[in-house]
């Protein structure tokens, strides 16, 4: 598709993280036009050619300034920090599903694993006391990883844990037949998915469903000394039960990279955990890239065709 011949589309960005100068140049290649807000709207004569945004965290006042709004292109893959505010009714919701992003979120959670799997929780524990003490690394056959959410980073994940030679289980929120996967769903398997856990990964995204489903219950299902990696959102976690669950040695140790709050207040206890690694939910960093930049191009023109879009939300659902 050659689409220096299309007509120009303007899009309005948001984001206090991400490149308007990165995305604005990316996006000229697709004839996108790239506006930033509030800083490019002096003139309100240009609102009215907005047709649609490309945002993070964007505040609910900037959309009544566009009524010609159709398509919101989140720059993650969580639509949460869009849907839990106010919004644009009846407006087209796009998740970012980049080849580039599932790859960071794979790398971060392997680096998570084998920091679980290889014991650094105690050699850091270690360094701060000064002990020289080499550890044997865990079974293999006996550490058993859970993984919570079954969409595009979770089969990217369980593709790299198999041929690394571990065992995974899934649990997703519907039936389905993935071959050679212990796989578990809906809300009456869910517990039983967490037995025998020995490395709780959780991919989950922040819906009315998932909100507070994992507290001290479910983390006393899981085997002694087990491990717990959140990558997907702070909302689904029960904090203070957590907090409590890592104090009292039920959770051997966890790698979290989003909370409840953000950014994490510096009085939160998490801090001050010892058997905590903290990240600032940096696992899946969005770039410019071109995947992206064609998915909202692509985007508008089966819009224009009536046709269906590619990664568009349910917001009954909620992803």
């Amino acid at each position: 598709m050659n689409h220096d011949k299309l007509n120009p589309i303007n899009i309005v960005f948001y984001s206090k993280y991400d490149s308007f100068d990165a995305w604005k140049l990316k996006l000229l290649k697709f004839n996108i036009i790239l506006h930033k807000w509030p800083e490019n709207y002096d003139n309100n004569s240009i609102y009215n050619e907005i047709e649609g945004a490309l945002v993070w965290d964007p505040p609910s006042d900037m959309w009544s300034c566009f009524p010609n709004l159709k398509i919101i292109q989140s720059l993650g893959a969580g639509v949460d920090h869009i849907l839990n505010k106010v919004y644009p009714k009846n407006i087209n919701i796009i998740k970012l599903s980049d080849p580039d992003l599932s790859n960071q979120m794979a790398e971060y959670l392997l680096m998570s694993v084998l920091m679980c799997y290889r014991r650094y929780f105690q050699y850091s524990n270690n360094k701060q006391n000064k002990i020289w003490k080499p550890l044997t690394p865990l079974e293999k056959n006996s550490f058993i990883i859970t993984i919570l959410g079954y969409g595009a980073i979770s089969k990217l994940l369980i593709k790299k844990l198999n041929y690394m030679g571990f065992t995974v289980k899934v649990w997703g929120n519907k039936k389905r037949n993935p071959n050679n996967i212990d796989y578990y769903y809906g809300n009456a398997r869910f517990h039983n998915s967490l037995k025998n856990t020995s490395c709780l990964i959780s991919l989950l995204p922040s819906t009315l469903a998932t909100h507070n489903l994992l507290g001290l219950s479910e983390f006393k299902l899981l085997s002694k000394d087990c491990y717990f990696i959140n990558a997907g959102r702070g909302l689904t976690v029960i904090e203070e039960e957590l907090i409590y669950a890592l104090k009292n040695k039920i959770l051997n140790g966890a790698i979290l990279d989003v909370f409840m709050e953000e950014p994490l207040d510096k009085g939160n206890l998490l801090w001050d955990l010892d058997n905590v690694y903290i990240t600032p939910h940096i696992a899946g960093i969005t770039q410019a890239t071109n995947y992206a930049s064609k998915l909202l191009r692509n985007n508008f023109e089966l819009l224009y065709k009536n046709k269906r879009l590619i990664n568009k939300v349910s917001i009954i659902k909620g992803y």
